[in-house]
């Protein structure tokens, strides 16, 4: 657990994949947000998406898309590139 608060306390940015409500990543999502940290959500299905973070944006993926990682990849670059310029737009 020392090791998952110091990397979140560290990170400028922090991208969090939603798929499949896994409860180590909600649990981290929760100490970002304690800490005020800008985060870049993502999922590749809109129902894992707790409803709590529902009115924040979140990048979708669809695996059957044969570009879908390099179509991810530009989006959370993007994103991230705009949470380091607009850090309190990204906080929820």
């Amino acid at each position: 657990m020392d090791q998952v608060w110091e990397g979140i306390n560290a990170a400028k940015v922090l991208v969090a994949e939603l798929t499949s409500r896994n409860p180590n990543v909600l649990y981290e999502l929760g100490l970002a947000h304690a800490l005020r940290k800008p985060v870049v959500l993502i999922s590749s299905n809109e129902d894992d998406i707790p409803s709590t973070y529902r009115h924040i944006r979140v990048i979708y993926y669809d695996t059957n898309d044969p570009f879908w990682a390099i179509n991810l990849f530009a989006k959370v670059a993007e994103n991230i590139l705009s949470a380091i310029k607009n850090p309190d737009e990204a906080i929820f």
